[in-house]
């Protein structure tokens, strides 16, 4: 009855922070150690009063890591503006948005990876957002490790020879569905899209297919990435699965 006496008179300064002084705090701190079963009792006495404790710390700790990252984001914003990437722009490359818009987005990214699909998806709500006010430029980085990634930038760049509309239906369904990915279910998209499918497997084959991914990939490492996804908005990179609101902050800040 004593112990249960104690616990209740310390669990308020445990559980709710609310030692008035450096002395109570030290006092408590010697109990504990004399008498560590003490906490147990208390948080099996009052669970409810202990999750809620430790829920609140959690968020406290998610929301101070979260300013620091936009902190840290920001800073990076900063100090590319004073030297911005300028990777190729073609209007024929265009799959979402304007190709006279001001704001400019390129995705380089590898249709198997995993992350790459995280990120679509978030790009997909600031496509959806902006619409016209923005052009969208999807670029090319199969890794050699994920053996689907070739064969769907293939079939990517011979359904843009055709329609960009067909491109974009593929590109979403590709990243939304990357664990069914195999030879058979590029051509049911492709298929889907509405493809041609006699032209679209010549030009999987084709040589002016290979160059652009080709390409694509020099301009990647040329400037500097390691790995995917990177989103370049307006000459800032964002390099990750970002959200989208971290997207649109940097839209904000180079749209001044």
């Amino acid at each position: 009855m004593k112990t249960k006496m104690k616990t209740w008179i310390l669990l308020p300064a445990l559980l709710l922070g609310l030692a008035s002084c450096a002395t109570s705090d030290g006092q408590i701190r010697d109990y504990l150690k004399k008498n560590p079963q003490v906490l147990f009792e208390v948080i099996e006495d009052n669970p409810e009063m202990f999750l809620e404790t430790v829920n609140r710390a959690a968020r406290k700790a998610q929301g101070a890591q979260a300013e620091k990252q936009q902190a840290e984001r920001e800073q990076r914003v900063q100090e590319q503006l004073k030297n911005p990437l300028k990777p190729k722009l073609e209007k024929s490359r265009v799959l979402a948005g304007s190709p006279e818009a001001k704001i400019v987005i390129v995705e380089y990214a590898d249709f198997q990876c995993p992350a790459c699909s995280m990120a679509a998806a978030n790009l997909k709500k600031v496509l959806e957002k902006y619409g016209d006010r923005l052009q969208f430029h999807y670029k090319n980085m199969p890794l050699d490790f994920h053996p689907m990634a070739m064969p769907a930038s293939s079939y990517y760049e011979a359904l843009m020879k055709q329609d960009r509309a067909k491109a974009r239906k593929f590109y979403d369904s590709v990243f939304a569905n990357q664990r069914a990915l195999s030879d058979a279910f590029l051509k049911e998209t492709a298929k889907k899209a509405g493809a041609d499918m006699k032209r679209l497997e010549a030009d999987v084959k084709s040589e002016a297919v290979a160059r652009t991914i080709k390409n694509d990939q020099e301009e990647f490492v040329n400037l500097g990435f390691t790995g995917t996804p990177v989103i370049v908005v307006n000459g800032i990179a964002l390099e990750g699965a970002q959200p989208s609101e971290a997207i649109e902050r940097v839209i904000e800040l180079t749209s001044k």
